[in-house]
């Protein structure tokens, strides 16, 4: 499996994996990436403060994350998790997380936070959060819109 850099033509190909988990992504997160993405192509490489990354096995773009600088937390904030339904648990998701963790430490972060939705369909992301490292800090009700809670997780990169 190779980690790199999100490329313009990666798009068409990440999109679908976000609506595989409507659950976890519904249209108005998926409307956010587009929007995302295109800042990302548009700054220089210097002055960016996000970076996305897909995992590829045999030429097959099997996940997405990225991370981008979160004002209001001030901290980095890792956004788009994202892994194939036919390649889930086989490693994807923690080989991507562990590349923006690596990356984040590179640039002298010392900690992450992560938001993911919360509701009774998302436990498994939950628990695979937390399994890897990730602290869950906070539980906000219906915070996107009525049955879709905010949980937030933060990580030390020490």
């Amino acid at each position: 499996m190779l980690i790199r850099q999100l490329l313009q033509t990666d798009q068409d190909r990440v999109i679908p994996m976000l609506e595989e988990y409507p659950l976890q992504f519904p249209p108005f997160v998926i409307a956010r990436y587009p929007v995302r993405w295109a800042d990302y192509f548009a700054s220089s490489p210097s002055s960016s403060r996000s970076d996305y990354f897909v995992a590829e096995d045999k030429g097959e773009v099997v996940g997405h994350s990225g991370y981008m600088f979160n004002d209001e937390a001030g901290l980095y904030e890792i956004v788009g998790v994202v892994v194939k339904q036919s390649s889930a648990r086989k490693g994807v998701g923690r080989a991507l997380l562990s590349e923006i963790c690596d990356r984040l430490k590179e640039l002298g972060e010392e900690q992450v936070i992560l938001y993911t939705l919360g509701h009774p369909g998302n436990r498994g992301t939950i628990d695979f959060y937390s399994s890897i490292g990730f602290n869950l800090v906070n539980e906000e009700k219906d915070f996107f819109a009525v049955g879709y809670d905010r949980v937030t997780f933060t990580k030390l990169l020490t």
